[in-house]
């Protein structure tokens, strides 16, 4: 369904509203570097170097450029993009969420010795439509990163709406993966033609950038989530980047998405309520720990397939 109106004006609004979220970034960037120097010199210490913000300001302003575009953009059905490269993941199942050996030290590979084979999971990725994402993404399976989702864990299931999220940004021996280096900056956020995929069929696999927002990352993200189906999910539409879907392997998807997650107690479930109604912001918090499975999904394995 398209919005009314053209896409020259649709572009035009995104441009507009675009050069307003990034006035906002430097007015709050200014304020917050006169604010530090003035306490700094009250404390009679040196003042930190603009350069050192820099980062948290593209960062917001990435952020807020991806929610404006994709506010606007037009949407288009996955069977409308076309395929240029392949990636697969192999995943598995450690009984533990965390490796108590790793955590303190052991650079040990998976987050156990032999985790439970769940399968292969075969992606195309639409290169076409999400250059920087597919770019980033292949970085990430093939080893041409020095980092990688070799080794982490898919880290929400969201049973509700039927999708699992993996590549949270972290430390590496807790299942997590090491932040994108400079070089892999995301253009596609700040692209109204990258939010058009939608969240209709089982499979469908996007940049997971709310998720990524209400974990605290911001910037360029690793975090991707799957479509398990039944249902399309349209309300994550123009928030995030689809740029693939599952070509084989779609059963070890839903076999993910019906592991066990942590379950809150009757009473916890209705202080969350009350907390919710109160508005207070503990709730939400809160409430995302129901999406945690209760023991280590991990990519063993991950790479690229030659195209046929």
């Amino acid at each position: 369904m398209r919005l009314a109106g053209s896409d020259a004006n649709a572009n035009a609004r995104a441009t507009r509203l675009a050069r307003s979220a990034t006035g906002r970034a430097r007015g709050s960037r200014a304020f917050a570097l006169r604010g530090t120097s003035r306490g700094a010199r009250r404390d009679g210490v040196d003042a930190p170097d603009e350069d050192e913000d820099c980062d948290d300001v593209r960062a917001s302003r990435r952020v807020a450029l991806g929610v404006v575009v994709g506010a606007v953009t037009t949407t288009r059905s996955a069977d409308a993009m076309e395929a240029t490269a392949r990636a697969f993941l192999d995943v598995g199942a450690c009984e533990g969420i965390v490796n108590a050996a790793r955590a303190l030290g052991d650079d040990g590979g998976a987050l156990c010795a032999t985790p439970e084979p769940f399968g292969r999971i075969e992606i195309e990725l639409y290169g076409d439509a999400a250059p920087d994402t597919v770019r980033n993404f292949l970085a990430l399976c093939d080893g041409s990163s020095s980092s990688s989702l070799r080794g982490t864990i898919f880290h929400k299931i969201d049973k509700g709406n039927g999708y699992v999220v993996a590549g949270k940004s972290g430390s590496p021996r807790l299942g997590q993966v090491t932040p994108l280096s400079r070089e892999y900056e995301n253009a596609d956020v700040a692209r109204a033609s990258a939010f058009a995929g939608r969240h209709f069929r089982p499979g469908t696999v996007s940049l997971a950038l709310e998720s990524a927002a209400s974990d605290g990352e911001f910037g360029t993200t690793a975090q991707f989530l799957i479509l398990a189906g039944p249902q399309p999910v349209p309300g994550l539409d123009g928030k995030n980047i689809v740029f693939g879907r599952v070509v084989r392997g779609l059963d070890v998807v839903q076999r993910l998405s019906n592991e066990k997650t942590f379950q809150p107690s009757e009473t916890a479930r209705a202080y969350n309520a009350l907390a919710n109604l109160v508005g207070d912001s503990r709730a939400s918090k809160a409430k995302s720990a129901w999406i945690k499975p209760t023991r280590a999904l991990v990519i063993t394995d991950c790479g690229s397939i030659p195209m046929m």
